[in-house]
């Protein structure tokens, strides 16, 4: 993740994935967990450095 005020990686160490598919009815999630590094700047300018903070990023798709 980029932009002006970050400057972030991750780095998954483990994906979960759930799948259901009941014909009208059906979802697909996938987590992954894991560490960030880079940094992140406050409102106040103040660089925050995230190396080692542990995490998790998801995306989710649902039918109903």
């Amino acid at each position: 993740m980029t932009g002006d005020r970050v400057d972030v990686t991750f780095h998954p160490f483990h994906e979960r994935v759930a799948r259901t598919n009941l014909g009208v009815l059906a979802g697909e999630t996938h987590q992954c967990f894991g560490h960030f590094s880079g940094w992140a700047a406050t409102d106040d300018g103040e660089r925050v450095d995230l190396d080692g903070l542990v995490g998790w990023a998801e995306e989710a798709r649902n039918r109903w």
